[in-house]
This record gives C-alpha cells, structure tokens and sequence, in this order.
C-alpha cells in the first residue's frame, strides 16, 4: 500500500515544480533585451568617443554617406532632404574657423575670372567640409578653354585651383562660322569678335584635322609663311595656299611637301609673286602652270634639278 501513494503522491505533483521544469519555461526575452542593451551601450558609446575625440573625422564622414545619398537620389526630395542636413552638421564647424574665406585661381589666360567662380559654385562663409573637389572639378572642365583642372581644400579656410587650358592652333572657317581649333582638330570655341591674329587661317571641309603637317611644313618655308593668308583643303584631300596679292597657289595631293619647297624657291629664287600671277598650279609633274590676272594660262616647263 505505500508503495501505491508514493507513485499516486509523485504523480500528483505539480508540473514544473521540479529544477528541470523551472529551467525548461524561463523567458528569453530578459536575456535579448540584457543583450540589445549592451550593443547600443557599446555604438553609443563608440559614437560618442569620435564625435569628441576625432570631430573632423566624423563630420566628414558624415558628409560623405550625406553625399552618397543624395548621388543615390539626386533629383528628389530625399537629395534635397539631406543637403539640408549635411547645411546642419556643417554650420557649427564653420562658426569654429572652418567657413571658406578664400578662394585662389591660377592658369587662367583665356578663361574669365567669372566663368570660373560661377563654374566653381563656392560661395564664401560655407563650411570648407561642403566643398567637394571633384564636382566643382567635373564642372570646371564644362569651360571651353579648360583641359584639366586641379581643385584642392586647405584647411581651414581656403581652396586653391589651377586650371590648364587648351592651346589653340588655327582659325578655322566653315561657312560663316569662325572657330578657334586645337592641333587635333577638336573645335574649342566659336569666335564672335577680336579673334587671335596670330594664328593660321584654313578652311574647308576636313581642314582641322589635316592642318598639322601643313603649318608645320610652312614653318621651314619663310618666304611662303611671310605671304601666307589662308589655307584651304579642296575636297578633303588637298590644299590651295591663298597669298598675298591674290595669288593662288595649287598643291597636288600626294608629294605636297616637295612641291612647297619649289614653291619657296621660286619666290625667292624666281621672283614669280612680283610678276602679274593670280595662280600656280604646282600639280603638274614636268610643268607649272601659271595664270595671269588677264585670263591668260601659260605652262612653263619645270628645271631639272641635279
């Protein structure tokens, strides 16, 4: 009979009154919150330690995820959303001596004063930490005159900018407009006024590309340079030299080189810009070709030169 109320008295215990039972049904959530508590003590504090100890580091980096995100959602209201804050978290470095005081451009020769503050977009007083060399790089190099650009901060208060500018090389007229070209040929800027004297007229269609070798050939011929007014490329694939005094002169396609050099001695050699010519034309292998302002053509036989 006892043995029948200990397993009635052991049945009849109540769940969870053993060790094991208690264990199995304590809760959880007290050990996470304990957890979730102590990570946002230990970023907390992380966060608060940089902003005190490395102020610069962090405004930076603040501005730098500030301007990731408006990148990412430029256009919208979340871009302009978070260059109000970025203006926020700038504001109080710039009261303490980070705001912009002064800005130095150097290498401008052919590109305004103007045109390079309106294309840099800094405005004196900001805080230095909202310029960003790089777009006001990228816009920098918008200027027609400019080839490279080089912007830098200077902490606290100044930036620093050194433009390169194109070089132009000629004056290239193509129906009624007028362009300033580089040596590759690339159009630089349309000329309205006061266009460069001083540099190599051409014309025509495909002349930019094709003028290097010609001005630097003309450059060893002084007496043909000193009378050059124009040249012109005729159907992409020659030239005529416009001279002074109306004179024309016809290069060949092939072998020009050679036939400028002829050209030179017969100006100096010959004196033929001192006779009543109009036109040369130099594309005949045993002859030139002359034409008088009268409408008379004359070919003369070429010299044989040892």
């Amino acid at each position: 009979m006892r043995q029948v109320k200990a397993k009635a008295t052991r049945l009849e215990r109540p769940p969870g009154s053993s060790r094991r039972g208690k264990s199995a049904i304590r809760p959880v959530d007290s050990r996470v919150s304990r957890r979730a508590k102590s990570a946002e003590t230990f970023w907390g504090g992380l966060i608060q330690r940089l902003v005190l100890r490395r102020p610069i580091f962090t405004l930076t980096l603040s501005l730098v995820v500030i301007g990731g995100g408006v990148g990412l959602f430029a256009g919208g209201h979340v871009a302009q959303g978070l260059l109000r804050v970025q203006a926020v978290i700038a504001a109080p470095f710039a009261d303490a001596g980070f705001a912009l005081h002064e800005v130095t451009i150097s290498g401008e020769e052919r590109t305004t004063p103007e045109a390079a503050s309106a294309a840099l977009a800094l405005t004196k007083g900001d805080s230095i930490f909202t310029v960003r060399p790089s777009a006001a790089r990228a816009r920098l190099l918008m200027l027609p005159w400019v080839a490279d650009a080089e912007v830098r901060r200077h902490f606290p208060d100044k930036v620093t900018v050194r433009l390169i500018e194109k070089r132009p090389f000629a004056l290239w007229k193509n129906g009624n407009e007028l362009s300033v070209v580089e040596r590759s040929g690339a159009v630089i800027t349309r000329v309205q006024r006061n266009a460069p004297s001083h540099l190599p007229n051409i014309a025509g269609v495909g002349a930019p590309e094709a003028a290097a070798p010609m001005i630097d050939a003309l450059a060893k011929e002084k007496a043909v340079q000193a009378r050059l007014v124009a040249m012109e490329r005729i159907g992409e694939r020659r030239w005529d030299l416009h001279l002074s005094g109306g004179v024309t002169v016809r290069l060949p396609e092939e072998g020009w080189e050679r036939q400028l050099s002829e050209l030179e001695r017969l100006i100096v050699e010959k004196g033929v810009l001192e006779r009543d010519i109009e036109m040369i034309d130099l594309r005949y292998p045993d002859n030139y070709v002359f034409r008088l302002h009268n409408g008379d053509s004359r070919p003369v036989p070429r010299e044989r030169h040892a």
